[in-house]
């Protein structure tokens, strides 16, 4: 993964801190956003090399909108699609394609493998 900050989408707190967390122990910056706007925004002033976004977002965008419009600017970002309620409907390659999807609850090791897919199929 490159030196960008991973732009991290998560409304639920503690979620966000465990995923914060375990970033940062591998060196990465995050910017952390509790909704699609606040991400778009941080997107905005500093481009991200990573999101790590869940599926279930507040407000009218979710965490698939918000991964398809900032690949408008940046077509090769990797995207990791975070959720609790993954299902045989949601869990396709067509919500953003070349996504990697990550049930909730995971583990330390399924994130690190998540990270290491996603930026595999972005290079």
């Amino acid at each position: 993964m490159s030196d960008s900050p991973v732009l991290l989408v998560e409304d639920d707190d503690s979620v966000a801190l465990i995923v914060e967390t375990i970033l940062s122990t591998l060196g990465k910056t995050v910017l952390r956003a509790g909704s699609a706007q606040q991400a778009i925004a941080l997107a905005g002033s500093d481009a991200p090399g990573l999101i790590i976004t869940d599926l279930n977002l507040p407000g009218d965008m979710g965490g698939d909108a918000l991964s398809l419009h900032l690949r408008k600017a940046q077509p090769a970002l990797p995207v990791i699609l975070i959720s609790g309620d993954f299902d045989d409907d949601t869990a396709r390659d067509d919500l953003v394609p070349g996504a990697v999807i990550l049930p909730k609850p995971f583990r330390r090791a399924a994130l690190l493998e998540a990270i290491e897919k996603a930026t595999a199929r972005a290079v």
